[in-house]
């Protein structure tokens, strides 16, 4: 594990470049410095910066327990780039091949955060859970009671005491088999699609207030269905619904700029060996 780490941060330094250069220049008093090299000041926020460019598995690990190998990292990270710089490596074109690619990807990635900012507004947040969310109803939902015995006889026993005048929880608490039993039978509100059949069309074709006429049979057994009440669900509110409507938008975006984008270049794209398309492959 720990010869694991050790190459999964040196990997990760050399990949992104010198720490020092990723991390804030924060002088600040909660910015502490945690080594100095040759009068260089490594400091916590140049930590951080490493420890969230880890793999993520590592990231699991609380940086405490990594701190004295993260730090040996930056400070052998920093002496390889001093001593590179004493050989100019930073002119050389292999370190600014990748100086531009860091660059190249770094525009990309400002310029599409930059846009999406600008068209990916509050305004059209709302708009959007406005024409999509809230102005819509949710599913219908019933609370129901039920009493749940073994045979059908039973159930029909159960009717007509409540056709005498029996309460229905008393006989449910009395009676029923299943869990909610000692609750009165009471199953609280739930959708059609929470139920199995044909338990759930009795419950939800009943007026509030009425039992089933007959016993409903399903796979746990038969079931007298007492209906207390109907509603609506709440459609989901602005805050619950933000991160998936910035998400969608966002995508959205990104799907109609890129073919923008796209419509207004010239591209030509070849073969994989170079050759034109539509033509013979190099042999």
């Amino acid at each position: 594990m720990k010869h694991l780490l050790a190459a999964a941060l040196a990997a990760t330094f050399l990949a992104t470049g010198s720490m020092a250069a990723l991390a804030q220049d924060n002088q600040a008093s909660d910015n502490p410095v945690l080594a100095t090299v040759n009068g260089h000041e490594i400091r916590q926020s140049n930590l951080a910066a490493a420890f969230q460019r880890l793999p993520e598995q590592y990231q699991q690990i609380p940086v405490d327990s990594l701190f004295p190998q993260l730090l040996e990292q930056l400070i052998t990270n920093h002496l390889m780039e001093v001593a590179g710089r004493a050989q100019d490596l930073q002119n050389s074109e292999a370190v600014l091949e990748q100086v531009r690619a860091f660059e190249g990807a770094a525009i990309q990635q400002a310029y599409l955060e930059g846009k999406i900012a600008a068209q990916v507004t509050e305004e059209e947040i709302v708009r959007v859970y406005e024409e999509t969310i809230g102005n819509v109803e949710g599913p219908e939902e019933v609370r129901a009671s039920h009493i749940l015995v073994e045979t059908e006889e039973e159930g029909m026993a159960i009717l007509k005491e409540l056709a005498d005048g029996a309460d229905f929880a008393a006989l449910a608490i009395e009676r029923s088999t299943g869990p909610s039993g000692p609750d009165g039978g009471d199953l609280g509100y739930f959708v059609r699609e929470a139920m199995v059949e044909p338990f759930a069309s009795a419950a939800f074709a009943l007026e509030i207030g009425a039992v089933g006429p007959d016993p409903v049979k399903t796979q746990f057994g038969w079931h007298i269905i007492k209906t207390i009440d109907k509603r609506r669900q709440q459609s989901a509110n602005l805050a619950e619904s933000r991160a998936r409507i910035q998400e969608l938008l966002t995508r959205e975006f990104i799907t109609a700029h890129m073919a923008e984008l796209r419509a207004g270049a010239e591209i030509e794209t070849f073969n994989l060996d170079g050759s034109p398309k539509g033509g013979t492959p190099a042999q």
